[in-house]
Order: C-alpha cells, then sequence, then structure tokens
C-alpha cells in the first residue's frame, strides 16, 4: 500500500489474551456442547467463524461432524 493510497475506515477488536481468552473460551465450549453451532457462537460473540472455531479446539472440545442433526 502506497503512502498516497487512504487507509480504508476499519475498527480492530483488540485480542483475546489471558483471562478473557480463558473466559470466552468456557462460555463457548459450554454453548456448543449444549448445541449451538459454531455460526451462531461466532456471531452472537463478534467473532469470525475461525476465531471461534479455534477457541473451542483450544478448549479441548470434540467438534460434531458436518451437516446438523440427521
Amino acid at each position: 500500500m502506497s503512502s498516497t493510497t487512504p487507509r480504508l475506515s476499519t475498527s480492530y477488536r483488540p485480542r483475546l489474551r489471558d483471562e478473557d481468552r480463558a473466559r470466552v473460551t468456557r462460555e463457548l465450549a459450554e454453548a456448543y456442547e449444549t448445541g449451538a453451532s459454531i455460526r451462531a457462537l461466532a456471531a452472537e460473540a463478534d467473532l469470525s467463524y475461525g476465531t471461534a472455531r479455534t477457541l473451542l479446539l483450544e478448549g479441548g472440545v470434540k467438534l460434531r461432524g458436518r451437516g446438523g442433526a440427521r
């Protein structure tokens, strides 16, 4: 990006660190284990799908298969 190109206006969320990250991970894991989807959790927590999925994996959650209930 050159110095003459104006930067698009964007807002950044601060990174989840330490106790906040652990708390959000626990909350996501509990909700996922009661049946919530990763997409729903991500939207509710204002996270990307990838971040929500990563936090679930960090929390030791066994992810469900694709395709919802059968």
